[in-house]
């Protein structure tokens, strides 16, 4: 049995924050850039993201698990077209029936695994929890932990001990870390540090 992964979307896998820090919602008769319809269709992919994607489904059991805007009806079926223009909608690609989009990510780390978000809102935080054995791994808080550098190498490090030390995700991941000279920043604070001022505002 293979471990578990799952991507968040927004600055994991799609470049969100540095386009909707460049809009001005106003000119789309919206309050938050997050709000309006069709903009999360048009995003592009974080670089790299798509190739370690799927390399990391080799070594992994994948999934999305992603939160859209509920004041923008359209952003949920627009996450679900992107996925599939990057990586397919047949039974026979990653993510086919394995897309989990909520408002509380902590739901789902029940099941275990290790959640890759770049921020620890709407549940990612909770996800480094011993008790379910999941864990919440930054993405880019430590800058050598990116689909460039060397995030691909680890997590492929950390798959390898669950499947030889019979360990759950967490454990794989911590000893994988723990194998590497320059021991990684896995996560930063579990509490809100880097929110735009139109996300505060609500």
């Amino acid at each position: 049995m293979q471990p578990k992964l799952f991507f968040d979307m927004d600055n994991v896998l799609v470049d969100t924050l540095t386009v909707f820090d460049r809009l001005n919602p106003i000119s789309y008769q919206v309050k938050k850039p997050d709000q309006i319809p069709g903009i999360y269709r048009r995003l592009s992919p974080i670089t790299g993201a798509i190739g370690a994607v799927k390399k990391l489904s080799e070594h992994y059991d994948t999934y999305i698990l992603s939160t859209a805007p509920w004041e923008n009806s359209s952003a949920w079926q627009d996450k679900l077209l992107w996925i599939f223009d990057y990586f397919g909608k047949g039974f026979d690609d990653i993510f086919y029936k394995k897309v989990i989009l909520t408002h509380d990510k902590s739901f789902v780390r029940c099941s275990g695994g290790i959640l890759i978000d770049d921020r620890p809102y709407h549940g990612a935080s909770a996800w480094d929890d011993s008790n379910f054995g999941s864990f919440w791994l930054q993405y880019a808080f430590d800058p050598r932990l990116t689909w460039e550098k060397e995030l691909i190498g680890l997590m492929i490090q950390a798959s390898q001990i669950f499947l030889e030390a019979q360990v759950n995700e967490r454990e794989a991941l911590l000893l994988a870390n723990d194998g590497f000279d320059g021991k990684y920043r896995l996560h930063g604070s579990f509490k809100d540090n880097n929110l735009r001022d139109w996300e505060k505002n609500k």
